[in-house]
């Protein structure tokens, strides 16, 4: 019943889709994480390298102010402060490394004033980032020496004071080797920690989608074991996840209207073959009854009128399937007009007065109104239901057809004192070749297909057919159309 042979490559993946969002999301998190730090290592190395500069400057600057300006103190103040910078900054981050910080102080002529041991030949003056004044360091250049040790290079302006002109600037050289190491250290770090969280939210992706999809495999199983034999069985007996209660719900309420339908359409298929075995029957019984006597130019005439009969019938019942059939189909359209419903009415009982009036029955319409509707569908139910009532309806018995407006709709009420139906049989009543036992006894020349044209013909207007019975008080079959112009032809 269902196919597994599915071409993938016109399919997408559900669990392709979850595992990339989820290894996405994931990876992005990881990602973000680390990133986060590393900016916070980053930023704490260069707090720290503040920290330390603006402690030596600080006190460099107190020196500079004093008058006059001592050159054997700035000396030992500026040996003092490389020796400080590279035993705090070891201290701080690697305490079994060396360390090399230097400082030179300019004038503002940009001659130097003093500068720590082998500076010039290491640093020389124009490596040095230019700095504006008013702002504190400029740690824009980063250089690399033969040896291969980094230094961070900065250069700061310090005023002097006011009975001095010009300006001190300070060239700082602190040695960063250790640090950037670090960095790449803790870089090959995260890019190991993301490539590993890559490789397993991949696997967990793959984990917990095929867990979470277990339960919609086992639905499918469940859908491809059902064949045309077992469409009663449902499959929302099993306790599948509350995502998937809807779905199995709605696929057993279509296997009920599929069961439904094969089951009407066995039963169809039987009521036609009944159906049609009688007229066959009669026909084959007629001519080999004819055949088995000597032939005489009456009895062909007698049997040939027999089967005109019979073919009639069939006839009948061929087109009245036909109707059906197109009666089903969406792309059927009727041609509506608005009618006054009482000179139609008329029209049809006046057909029917000669019929009604061999079994003394009484046809009368009342009320008046005016309906929207293809003249000749409303003409052909409303045969149906006359037709039937005059056959259903013992002698000196009535009829009644009567029109009753409303605001909503506008009903068609054909009444009659017959045999009536039994409750039982109401249900089934529309139902193609369906009668009830009464009726078989009664009337042998229906199809059994009239009451079912009448719904096919009210459900084409989009309006509705109801039937109330009483056994032995008769029948009332009730057309409801609606009221106002709607579009009846989607």
């Amino acid at each position: 019943m269902f196919s597994k042979n599915v071409k993938s490559s016109a399919q997408w993946s559900i669990a392709g889709k979850l595992v990339t969002l989820y290894v996405i999301t994931a990876s992005t998190g990881l990602l973000l994480a680390c990133g986060f730090l590393y900016w916070i290592l980053l930023t704490n190395i260069d707090h720290e390298h503040k920290e330390l500069l603006v402690s030596e400057l600080t006190e460099l600057q107190k020196v500079l102010q004093k008058s006059p300006l001592d050159q054997n103190l700035l000396k030992q103040l500026v040996r003092e402060g490389a020796t400080h910078a590279n035993q705090t900054h070891s201290a701080s981050f690697h305490p079994s490394s060396a360390h090399y910080s230097y400082f030179r102080l300019l004038n503002s002529q940009q001659q130097i004033i003093v500068e720590t041991e082998n500076m010039s030949s290491l640093f020389p003056l124009q490596v040095f980032p230019e700095q504006t004044e008013g702002r504190l360091f400029a740690f824009e250049e980063k250089k690399q020496t033969e040896d291969g040790l980094i230094f961070l290079l900065t250069t700061q302006y310090l005023p002097v004071t006011d009975n001095m002109a010009g300006y001190w600037q300070v060239q700082t050289a602190l040695n960063v080797t250790q640090d950037e190491k670090v960095l790449l250290q803790y870089q090959k770090m995260l890019g190991l920690v993301l490539v590993l969280g890559f490789c397993f939210s991949t696997i967990t992706g793959f984990w917990i989608t095929r867990k979470g999809l277990k339960p919609l495999n086992k639905i499918t199983q469940a859908v491809q074991s059902i064949s045309i034999n077992h469409l009663s069985e449902p499959i929302s007996s099993e306790k599948w996840p509350k995502e998937l209660v809807l779905l199995a719900s709605a696929f057993d309420e279509m296997l009920n209207r599929l069961n439904e339908s094969f089951a009407r359409l066995s039963q169809f298929s039987a009521d036609l073959a009944h159906e049609l075995r009688t007229p066959i029957n009669n026909l084959m019984v007629e001519t080999e009854i004819a055949l088995s006597r000597q032939p005489t130019l009456s009895g062909y005439q007698q049997v040939l009128e027999s089967n005109m009969e019979e073919f009639n019938l069939l006839n009948r019942m061929i087109e009245e399937l036909l109707f059906l059939s197109r009666a089903e189909s969406p792309e059927t359209k009727i041609h509506g007009h608005f009618l006054v419903l009482e000179d139609e009415l008329k029209t049809i009982c006046t057909y029917y007065e000669s019929l009604a009036a061999d079994k003394k029955i009484k046809l009368r319409v009342t009320g008046r109104a005016k309906i929207f509707a293809d003249p000749l569908l409303l003409r052909r139910a409303l045969n149906n239901l006359i037709s039937n009532a005059i056959s259903y309806t013992d002698k000196r018995g009535k009829i009644l057809i009567r029109a009753v407006p409303s605001e909503l709709y506008t009903e068609v009420h054909v009444c009659d004192n017959g045999i009536g139906i039994n409750k039982v049989d109401l249900s089934k009543i529309f139902d193609r070749f369906y009668r009830a036992d009464k009726a078989r006894v009664k009337n042998t020349q229906g199809t059994g297909l009239g009451l079912s044209l009448v719904k096919s013909i009210m459900e084409l207007h989009k309006g509705t057919v109801s039937i109330k019975s009483k056994i032995g008080q008769g029948t009332t079959v009730i057309l409801r159309f609606p009221s106002k112009h709607l579009n009846l032809n989607p």
